[in-house]
């Protein structure tokens, strides 16, 4: 039979980008007979790992400790391998595994035994490895050609943010939430659990029934791990949503840029492939040798075009920072006697978004509709980007009582800059507003006058649903009664 349970949502502030969420489900007074308290720590990392970065996430995980006393975490959930989501459990895991936790939740992409998982964390992993190639490619080339530097700068820069959310640094190849993987397979009393789309399982530590967690994604049908673009009507802000088709044929040039080996079948599809290229200069006609001397005159370096497809190394970093994104475990945590949903969607994109109306669950009594016209908690997916937060699916959450929470920090230098991240994008921001009455809370706190807590007409609105922020340096915390 379930009990009535409160939730504690709790946003630790980064201070930059990234994710960090404790869930604390309690029910009765603290020491009364029946009275319990469980805790579910989601993700935790932020987006770079300078010392500035780390000593914040130490502070983080001594305000962890601190809040737990002494009490292990009943559940840790790893969404994705992204820096900004797993860095601290490599940063801190000495603190983590002082603290105690029962078990780890990841999806079925870190399955050791799924076979189709450990293929595509292969191909993710050579394609990371490709692009970390690539952006050594491009600084070579920048260094090696005056003409390709303007040419090559957009793309290095993009190369460098999207590795970043892999812990790349400087030359060192992209490792740490991998081995923030490795760290949480291995952290827990128990054994960990890889979780599917349609499953829902009881939250440890509280009675039977009483709190029910229900898996979203992220999908295991190809076409919806892999779509990683909204189409027109499905994002808030369409357009600043694109999508580059060149991205494969990149990866593939990428391979055979400087090699004299065959190419591969995809290249075929290319009018000049490697087998119609001539490179031996016994076989150059005088014309030819008339236009390559031509071509090669340093002072008209500009025109030429050698370098121009590495600029495509942009579309193929943002092809794997959303396929990644894509491949976030989404959880709606349902208070049973409340009948009140949380929704934790990660970093979760178009694909993932999309899949959920075909979610077939394990419990018939389950419903991905009803789960979203009950939710009254949305923990904004992709720091409030464009191409997550599919509008078919959100306009479906109806709930009068809905609060948002964002983890954006906009003076994250990759926000801040000139041009950089539209994080939160402006329409979706508007309609968050809207759908909570101005219930919108930012991980830094800089909140626009009608979704400021402390004054109305936000003051109000929270106080409708009977709920009062608390802010400090370290968090952001709503209780939901």
């Amino acid at each position: 039979m379930s009990v009535n349970v409160s939730a504690k949502v709790c946003m630790y502030r980064l201070h930059e980008l990234g994710d960090c969420f404790m869930v604390t489900f309690t029910a009765g007074a603290p020491g009364a007979a029946g009275a319990f308290s469980s805790r579910m720590l989601i993700d935790c990392g932020s987006f770079r790992n300078s010392g500035v970065s780390t000593a914040r996430l130490d502070k983080i995980a001594t305000a962890i400790a601190k809040e737990l006393a002494g009490a292990p975490i009943d559940v840790v959930v790893g969404t994705h391998q992204h820096n900004d989501h797993l860095s601290g459990f490599v940063h801190c895991e000495q603190a983590f595994r002082t603290i105690g936790v029962e078990q780890v939740w990841l999806s079925w992409l870190d399955n050791p035994l799924d076979k189709k998982a450990q293929k595509i964390g292969k191909d993710h992993h050579n394609l990371t490895l490709q692009l970390h190639a690539a952006r050594a490619a491009l600084a070579s080339s920048m260094k090696r050609s005056r003409a390709s530097r303007p040419l090559a700068a957009r793309s290095f820069e993009v190369l460098d943010d999207v590795l970043g959310f892999y812990g790349a640094s400087g030359g060192a190849p992209p490792k740490v939430p991998a081995d923030a993987v490795k760290t949480l397979k291995a952290i827990g009393t128990k054994k960990p659990e890889y979780l599917e789309p349609g499953r829902s399982l009881d939250m440890p530590g509280v009675p039977p029934g009483s709190v029910r967690v229900h898996v979203l994604g992220p999908p295991r049908k190809d076409e919806d791990l892999y779509r990683k673009d909204p189409r027109k009507g499905e994002s808030y802000d369409h357009a600043l949503a694109s999508a580059n088709l060149l991205a494969s044929r990149f990866l593939d040039a990428s391979r055979a840029a400087g090699s004299s080996k065959k190419a591969s079948r995809d290249e075929e599809d290319y009018p000049f492939n490697q087998r119609y290229k001539r490179t031996t200069a016994g076989s150059r006609s005088p014309a030819l040798k008339a236009l390559l001397k031509r071509y090669n005159v340093r002072a008209d370096g500009w025109r030429t075009i050698d370098d121009d497809w590495l600029q495509q190394a942009e579309a193929l970093a943002l092809f794997l920072d959303t396929f990644t994104n894509n491949s976030s475990l989404v959880l709606a945590i349902e208070l049973v006697a409340s009948g009140k949903v949380l929704l934790f969607a990660a970093d979760a994109q178009t694909g993932n978004w999309s899949s959920w109306a075909n979610v077939k669950w394990d419990d018939p009594g389950v419903s991905t509709d009803d789960l979203l016209a009950r939710t009254v908690l949305y923990k904004v997916g992709h720091h409030a980007s464009h191409n997550a937060t599919l509008v078919a699916a959100f306009e479906k959450v109806g709930t009068p009582e809905l609060v948002a929470l964002i983890p954006v920090h906009k003076k994250d230098p990759n926000i801040a800059k000139a041009n950089g991240w539209k994080m939160p994008a402006k329409n979706l921001f508007k309609r968050l507003t809207e759908k909570t009455s101005g219930r919108v809370l930012q991980m830094d706190c800089v909140n626009p006058p009608e979704c400021d807590p402390a004054v109305n007409p936000a003051k109000a609105a929270w106080k409708k649903v009977g709920i009062q922020p608390r802010i400090t340096d370290i968090a952001v915390e709503l209780d939901i009664p």
